[in-house]
């Protein structure tokens, strides 16, 4: 069994380079993960880090038992910090990890991480910074400095979900590796490997929570831990765009909740606009996902015909993708019922 990534789902191709680079001896010292939230690149930042710092030597087929077991201990421990620690740090402190403090990665962060390095022996040490589009100007160009002539003992892995946010300069100075949704039959065998973990809610099946996740397994989780009916508010949510007179005033009373929620939101609507799509295009309910609301499917997408569906899908993807780069969720809903009202419209 091989166990290099003994804590990650799929990303077979990044799985793969990085191996390769490792038998090579060429593992860069500065690496970019990006890709959406959710797909596991703090993990496998975790697990490389394991490797990278172990000091036993590896097996032919990385199946070294139980190497990673220290760190992912440390690991557990650090949900329970608190959110205003500096610096964490596990496996004897070898590998240290900064995520934003607030809204963003802050300086003093850095130069605590700076004076422990200051202190580094000659054994390796990994240094993980977390959602480093966060990073005001101050850290970056600290960081940047760094990277210019990093120790040779450091490795530095910079994780990204919105990888056009970091300076030019820096994405120069690392070796990008992409992440990207998990096909059907990976998602799948994920689920069912930990039926517990993955508890989809009542009447969800694997297909629409695949659809509803994009093959994410961190929005999996969060579909797993969502009590609310989701299918019924944005079921609303199209019935409202489609025939209320005061759709502006009645979108914006909504309590959305964390951009997380948003999100979630955002998902349902997704998916019950290409229910709609379909069922406006071919007209037949046998395509549709979200069987809860399909009666009320059926009344709502005669008026999302002529291209409109599509239309408003784009708007939807649009929104998602501005929500992801942390664009107010206040104005990009207010986007959302202004765009839609139109296309309703025909305008």
């Amino acid at each position: 069994m091989n166990l290099f990534f003994s804590h990650l789902a799929g990303q077979e191709k990044f799985k793969k380079n990085i191996e390769g680079l490792w038998r090579e001896g060429r593992i860069p010292h500065t690496m970019i993960f990006y890709g959406e939230e959710g797909l596991g690149k703090t993990t496998a930042a975790l697990d490389l880090a394991a490797n990278l710092t172990n000091s036993l030597p590896m097996d032919e087929d990385f199946s070294q038992t139980g190497f990673s077991a220290d760190l992912w201990k440390d690991v557990a421990k650090w949900d329970k910090a608190s959110e205003k620690t500096l610096l964490l740090t596990g496996a004897k402190e070898s590998v240290w990890y900064l995520r934003p403090i607030g809204t963003g990665l802050r300086i003093d962060q850095f130069r605590a991480f700076l004076k422990e390095m200051a202190a580094f022996d000659d054994t390796p040490k990994v240094c993980i910074i977390d959602e480093a589009q966060t990073m005001k100007d101050e850290v970056a160009n600290s960081l940047l400095k760094t990277l210019e002539e990093p120790p040779a003992q450091v490795y530095f892995i910079l994780i990204t979900h919105d990888i056009h946010a970091l300076l030019s300069t820096i994405l120069s100075r690392g070796e990008k590796f992409g992440f990207f949704p998990l096909s059907f039959d990976v998602y799948r065998n994920l689920l069912m490997s930990d039926m517990d973990k993955y508890a989809l809610p009542s009447g969800m099946s694997m297909e629409m929570a695949y659809d509803l996740s994009v093959g994410n397994p961190g929005v999996t989780m969060d579909l797993c831990k969502d009590d609310e009916p989701e299918p019924d508010r944005a079921m609303r949510f199209w019935e409202t765009i489609t025939w209320s007179s005061m759709s502006f005033s009645t979108l914006f009373s909504w309590k959305l909740g964390e951009r997380k929620d948003f999100l979630r939101l955002l998902r349902w609507i997704l998916l019950v606009g290409r229910d709609i799509m379909v069922m406006s295009d071919v007209g037949d309910i046998s395509f549709a996902r979200c069987n809860q609301v399909e009666e009320r499917l059926r009344k709502v997408a005669p008026y999302w015909g002529e291209g409109r569906a599509q239309k408003a899908l784009d708007v939807l993807q649009t929104a998602e993708l501005a929500c992801r780069r942390n664009i107010s969720v206040k104005n990009i809903w207010d986007m959302i019922a202004i765009r839609l009202s139109h296309i309703k419209r025909g305008i």
